[in-house]
């Protein structure tokens, strides 16, 4: 099965950054590809490879097979899914780093707004 993420620029979209790192970090197979968000003037060329690639018309997005996953925590689960050793094998600390990577996911609007990456 061929997998294939789509990112923006990893340099300045950390919900991009997220998902290829799991995946990685996974070692989980996956082509990439980058809309280049950041380009001046590429706006609506960027907005309609986006509707193209993905449903909803945002990065990340992850096709596996016929299956498109597009949120980074989507994807994540997916990934651990895949390769359970991503997450700890402890029932009380996997709990604990899902915790915080869901708190991760929703939560910190300023400092994320601020500090986008």
């Amino acid at each position: 099965m061929t997998n294939r993420l789509i990112i923006g620029p990893k340099n300045y979209s950390s919900w991009s950054l997220r998902p290829w790192l799991v995946l990685r970090w996974g070692g989980i197979a996956f082509s990439c590809i980058q809309v280049p968000l950041d380009q001046p003037g590429y706006g609506s060329q960027a907005i309609a490879m986006l509707l193209a690639l993905t449903p909803n018309g945002t990065v990340p997005a992850l096709q596996t097979g016929e299956l498109t996953i597009w949120d980074s925590l989507a994807i994540a689960e997916w990934a651990a899914e895949q390769q359970p050793e991503l997450w700890p094998q402890d029932p009380t600390a996997r709990a604990i780093a899902r915790a915080v990577t869901a708190e991760m996911h929703s939560g910190f609007a300023a400092l994320r707004r601020d500090l986008p990456m």
